[in-house]
């Protein structure tokens, strides 16, 4: 009998449930293919190069956790770390900034 995978946006709106229910982000573990691009804008091969470098998007990549040969982020991380991002109200504010 094959072994049926989750769809990794199945993976992500159950974790966001979680999270919205009250369960602690610390402990919510995703995998890679759930952050990427689902919560974090890049593609997967773009967050193992950033493991790597320690920099993703020019800012330093969020932090995570690995199980055996499988990369697992915490939630608690990728929001911290969506969270810090740059804002601006316009592309001249940003522009002046870069």
């Amino acid at each position: 009998m094959p072994i049926k995978t989750q769809d990794p946006g199945d993976i992500l709106a159950n974790a966001l449930t979680r999270y919205h229910g009250g369960f602690d982000p610390t402990l919510i573990e995703l995998p890679e293919a759930a952050v990427f691009p689902g919560l974090i804008p890049a593609q997967p091969a773009t967050a193992r190069k950033a493991r790597t470098t320690g920099s993703l998007l020019g800012r330093p990549a969020p932090r995570f956790v690995k199980r055996g040969r499988s990369v697992r982020y915490r939630l608690k991380d990728v929001l911290d770390w969506l969270a810090d991002g740059d804002t601006y109200r316009s592309t001249a504010e940003a522009g002046r900034v870069a």
